[in-house]
């Protein structure tokens, strides 16, 4: 069973640590995540889903393929359709991919900054963070409508 306060626990500090937006998939099978947290831009968020971006945003496609931590400028190069230029737009300038967990259920988070690269102690927060929220919903399959709805809520209570 998946403790509800711990995850609200967990997202509320990731919210608080810095002055970044983020977007965390936990447990993404065939394409969609399980539980989805985010805290970018509303207009961007609707871009996004209305360009169907997801199919061809370079950083998801990394964070599917390999696990650890990635910086967007490390992969600017892959962006053929300019996703992450597009972002840049709306405030997300530099960004980092965290990807942990298995290949057939990975917890992908995007932490993104307009101000600066983030920091080594930044993305190693990132890092514990993600893995943590991963591990808590480990036995998501097993939840019941009533208690994904109840995670999948946690969610209006991020945003800036």
């Amino acid at each position: 069973m998946v403790n509800v306060p711990s995850v609200r626990d967990l997202l509320s500090a990731v919210a608080a640590h810095s002055d970044w937006h983020f977007a965390i998939g936990v447990r993404i099978r065939f394409a969609n995540p399980t539980l989805l947290y985010q805290t970018y831009p509303q207009e961007w968020v609707n871009l996004y889903a209305e360009k169907a971006m997801i199919f061809v945003d370079p950083t998801v496609r990394w964070g599917l393929e390999h696990p650890g931590i990635c910086r967007w400028s490390e992969i600017r190069d892959m962006d053929e359709q300019g996703v992450m230029e597009k972002a840049a737009e709306y405030g997300l300038r530099y960004g980092l991919v965290v990807s942990v967990g298995e290949a057939s259920a990975r917890t992908l988070g995007f932490f993104c900054r307009n101000d600066r690269e983030l920091d080594d102690a930044e993305a190693q927060f990132a890092l514990e963070h993600v893995q943590q929220l991963h591990d808590l919903t480990d036995g998501i399959a097993k939840c019941s409508e009533a208690q994904l709805a109840e995670l999948r809520n946690l969610g209006a209570t991020l945003r800036r």
